[in-house]
C-alpha cells in the first residue's frame, strides 16, 4: 500500500466521486461504508483491489463532513441529550467490536435488540447506519439540529425557504434541508478546502452540476441559489480554518502562520549560530577593462551572526548559487577579512571585522546541504548543519532582510539597477543597457556597506535579552563584543588551508594504468606512482570507489583521498596526456569536451553513408566469392599442391607490373643492323637473378 493511503479508523475517502469512512482496517483487507446512502451496510475491501484504485486515482482523501459532530454539546438534562444516550445503548451491543461487520453475527444482535425493546428493525438500522457514518462517536446520533430560538444555532426548514421571500423569478425557493447541507458540505469540502484558488461561485456551479445529477426532474428554480450556498459556507466553515487549508502551506508556514519566538533566542552568543543564503543582485555590472562589455547580475552569498547580527562571511561573484560557492562565502567567515578588503584598498585592523572561526550550527538552504560533501562540514569541522524547509526563506529572515538592506544603499543612484518589469513600454530606456557600474567598484561599496552595518547601524527591531543592560547600543559590533564577555562564545579555530581543501565539491575517480581520471581528464602524483597502482601488470590491485576534491576555477590538480573515511589526501597534478586541458576552468573543460563530443557525433554521421558503401561492397564481393567457389572443378588436394606454383606465378605477374620503367619519349624506329662477322657478343646482364629473389617457400 502506498504510504500516503495508509487507512486509519474513521477516515473519510472518496471513490470515483463518492464519499466513504473507514470502519475497521486489518493486515490485508478493511471494512467501509458510504456516507450518502440510506440502506447502505459495511463493505468488505481488499488492500490489493483498492491499490489499482489509487494508481488510477479513482480513490483520494477528503474532510470529514460530519467533523462538527465531535464538537457539539448538550446539556444532560436536555431530552436531545438523553434521546442520543439511549439510542447509543440500545446500538452498543450490536457496533462493539470487529463481529459487528459480520453479517451473521451482525442479524443475531440485530433480532436480540428487536426482541428487547420497543424499536422496529429499520430505526435500529438507521441508528446503527447513522452511527458508522457519522464518526462512530455518541455525537453521531444527535439530531441535525436543535430546538429554534437559540441564537446562533442552525435551524432546518424542512417545508419553507428560509430568509426573505424570493420577489422575482419563479416559484419561492427551495428550503435547506440536510441532504441539501450535506450536498453543500461535500462541495465545499472539495472544490474550496484547498489551495487551488476556486471561487465559490465556481463550486457552486459544480454543486448544480451534482444536483442535476441527483434530481434529473428538478426544475432551475428549484435548484438552491448561489446566496443560499454562499451562506452556508460563510456560516459553516471557519475563517482560521479556510486560511489555513487555502493557502499553501510554504507561503502559510512563511507569511501567515503566527510567529511563536525569534531566531535570537536560540543563539547563545557570538558564533553560535550563523545563517547563510545568496540572492542575485539588482544590477547589472561591466567589466573592469572594458565598460562596453555587459557582464550581467552578480551573485552575493551572506554569512550573518544570528546573536549579533554581524556579517561574517561574504561571497560577491557570477557563480550561481550552489555548494561550491556556498563554501567559498563560507570559508571567508572563517579567515581575517583584512586581506580581501585590502585588495580592494579598504585598510581594516583584526578588531573591526573580528568574525574569525567556525560555527556550532550553520542554516542554510536545502539545496546547498544536499551534497554529500556538506557531510564534511559535520565530520571534519564540527559544524552542525540545519537546513531551512523548502521555500520558506523566513527561516532564514535575518539573512534574507539583509539583502534588501544592502541593496537599498546603491539602488537609488547607481545605473543599470534593475526595476519595473523585463517587458520594458514604448520609449523607456533599458536598464542593461545603461550598465556602468564596474565589477571591483561593486565589491567596494558592498564591503564599505558591510563594514558601516557592522561597525555602526543600530538595529531597531533586535531582540534583546533581558540581562543585556540599557546602555549597551544594539550595534552588531558591540553586541558580538558583550556577548564574547558575558556569553559562551563560541567560535572555533581552524587549519583554514586544511578547511578549504575539505569543503570542496568531491567527486568519484577511477584508477588505471594511466593514471587518476575524473570527468576524462588524467591526473598523476608521486604518491599515486610509489603505490604502484599505474604498473602495467595484471597483478596490480586498483583500488575502487576512490573521491577528489577539485576546484571549480583551475583544473590543474586534484586532492585524492586515499582512505574512505579519512581526511588524508594526495595533491595530483594533471598529466600530460591531458596537456590540452591544462591552466582551464572545470567549466571550460566541459564545454570543451562537450565541443569535442559535437565534432565526432557529426562526424560519425558522415562516416555512416561510407561504411554502408563498403558493407555493400564486401556483399558484393563475397556473393563473387561463393559463385566461384561452386564453380571450380579442381579437388581440395589439387588446390593446395598449386599453391606454391599459382602464388610463384602471381608474384611474376606483379613484379612486371611494377616494375620502374624510363619515361622516355617515343623515337623513331631504327633500321636493323646486320653484322658483318656474325653475332656480335651480349655484354648486357641477364634479366633475372634466381638466387636472389629465391622463396624458402617455393623450393
Amino acid at each position: 500500500m502506498k504510504d500516503m493511503f495508509m487507512w486509519q479508523v474513521n477516515e473519510t475517502l472518496s471513490f470515483d466521486g463518492k464519499p466513504y469512512r473507514i470502519l475497521l482496517t486489518e493486515t490485508s483487507y478493511f471494512y467501509w461504508i458510504a456516507l450518502d446512502e440510506n440502506k447502505g451496510l459495511p463493505e468488505k475491501i481488499y488492500f490489493d483491489e483498492c491499490n489499482h484504485w489509487v494508481d488510477e486515482g479513482r480513490v483520494e482523501r477528503i474532510p470529514d463532513p460530519y467533523a462538527y459532530l465531535q464538537g457539539e454539546s448538550w446539556a444532560k438534562e436536555s431530552s436531545v441529550y438523553q434521546q442520543s444516550q439511549s439510542n447509543y445503548e440500545l446500538i452498543k451491543p450490536i457496533v462493539e467490536g470487529e463481529e459487528a461487520f459480520d453479517k451473521r453475527i451482525r442479524a443475531r444482535r440485530l433480532n436480540h435488540a428487536i426482541a428487547s425493546s420497543d424499536k422496529g428493525k429499520s430505526t435500529i438500522y438507521r441508528l446503527v447506519r447513522r452511527y458508522w457514518q457519522r464518526g462512530q462517536i455518541k455525537n453521531a446520533l444527535l439530531p441535525d439540529y436543535k430546538n429554534s430560538g437559540a441564537a446562533g444555532k442552525r435551524r432546518n426548514f424542512s417545508t419553507s425557504k428560509a430568509g426573505r421571500p424570493r420577489i422575482y423569478g419563479i416559484g419561492s425557493g427551495e428550503p435547506v434541508t440536510e441532504n441539501i447541507r450535506k450536498q453543500f458540505r461535500i462541495i465545499c469540502d472539495k472544490y474550496l478546502m484547498n489551495d487551488k484558488g476556486y471561487s465559490i461561485r465556481y463550486a457552486y456551479n459544480k454543486f448544480g452540476k451534482a444536483y442535476k445529477v441527483k434530481h434529473p426532474d428538478a426544475e432551475e428554480h428549484q435548484i438552491p441559489t448561489f446566496r443560499q450556498f454562499q451562506y452556508f459556507y460563510k456560516t459553516e466553515y471557519n475563517k482560521v480554518t479556510l486560511l489555513c487549508v487555502q493557502t499553501p502551506q510554504g507561503n502559510y508556514n512563511k507569511d501567515v502562520r503566527p510567529l511563536h519566538g525569534t531566531a535570537t533566542e536560540q543563539a547563545l552568543g557570538p558564533g553560535s549560530r550563523y545563517e547563510i543564503d545568496a540572492t542575485i543582485a539588482d544590477i547589472y555590472l561591466v567589466d573592469d577593462n572594458d565598460s562596453d562589455k555587459v557582464i550581467g547580475r552578480p551573485t552575493i552569498y551572506m554569512v550573518i551572526d544570528v546573536f549579533s547580527r554581524m556579517v561574517a562571511g561574504f561571497y560577491i561573484g557570477f557563480d550561481n548559487a550552489s555548494y561550491p560557492v556556498a563554501m567559498k562565502a563560507l570559508i571567508s567567515s572563517f579567515i581575517s577579512k583584512v586581506e580581501a578588503c585590502a585588495r580592494y584598498g579598504i585598510d581594516i585592523s583584526e578588531e573591526q571585522w573580528p568574525c574569525v572561526g567556525i560555527p556550532d550550527v550553520l542554516l542554510a538552504d536545502r539545496g546547498e546541504l544536499m551534497s554529500h560533501q556538506a557531510n564534511y562540514l559535520v565530520d571534519a569541522i564540527g559544524v552542525r548543519l540545519e537546513s531551512a524547509p523548502p521555500r520558506r526563506g523566513d527561516a532564514k529572515g535575518i539573512v534574507e532582510r539583509s539583502f534588501g538592506a544592502f541593496q537599498a544603499k546603491f539602488k537609488p543612484y547607481m545605473p543599470g539597477v534593475v526595476s519595473g518589469n523585463k517587458v520594458k513600454k514604448h520609449g523607456e530606456k533599458d536598464y542593461r543597457v545603461e550598465a556602468a557600474v564596474t565589477i571591483s567598484d561593486f565589491v567596494e561599496i558592498m564591503l564599505y556597506s558591510i563594514l558601516a552595518h557592522n561597525l555602526n547601524k543600530p538595529l531597531e527591531k533586535y531582540d534583546r535579552a533581558p540581562d543585556m543592560p540599557e546602555s549597551l547600543p544594539s550595534i552588531p559590533i558591540e553586541l558580538w563584543r558583550w556577548g564574547l564577555q558575558h556569553r559562551t562564545g563560541r567560535l572555533r579555530s581552524i587549519d583554514t588551508d586544511l578547511a578549504k581543501i575539505l569543503l570542496l565539491p568531491r567527486e568519484r575517480v577511477s584508477v588505471s594504468e594511466l593514471g587518476v581520471k575524473l570527468w576524462g581528464v588524467i591526473y598523476s602524483g608521486k604518491e599515486v606512482l610509489q603505490t604502484g597502482w599505474m604498473h602495467r601488470s595484471s597483478k596490480v590491485s586498483r583500488p575502487k570507489g576512490l573521491y577528489a576534491a577539485y576546484e571549480l576555477g583551475s583544473v590543474n590538480h586534484i586532492y585524492l583521498f586515499p582512505e574512505e573515511g579519512k581526511n588524508t589526501f594526495w595533491v595530483c597534478d594533471i598529466s600530460t596526456r591531458s596537456r590540452e586541458f591544462r591552466d582551464l576552468t572545470w567549466y571550460k573543460v566541459w564545454e570543451r569536451q562537450a565541443a569535442q563530443k559535437q565534432v565526432l557525433a557529426e562526424a560519425k554521421y558522415q562516416y555512416a553513408p561510407v561504411e554502408r558503401d563498403f558493407d555493400d561492397l564486401l556483399e558484393k564481393k563475397l556473393k563473387k566469392a561463393k559463385k566461384n567457389s561452386k564453380t571450380s572443378t579442381l579437388s581440395n588436394a589439387q588446390k593446395i599442391n598449386e599453391i606454391k606454383a599459382n602464388k610463384r606465378q602471381s608474384r611474376e605477374q606483379e613484379r612486371k607490373e611494377l616494375a620502374i620503367k624510363p619515361n622516355r619519349p617515343k623515337q623513331q624506329e631504327m633500321a636493323t643492323v646486320v653484322p658483318l662477322k656474325g653475332e656480335e657478343e651480349n655484354y648486357q646482364l641477364t634479366d633475372f637473378i634466381p638466387e636472389l629473389f629465391d622463396d624458402e617457400d617455393d623450393s
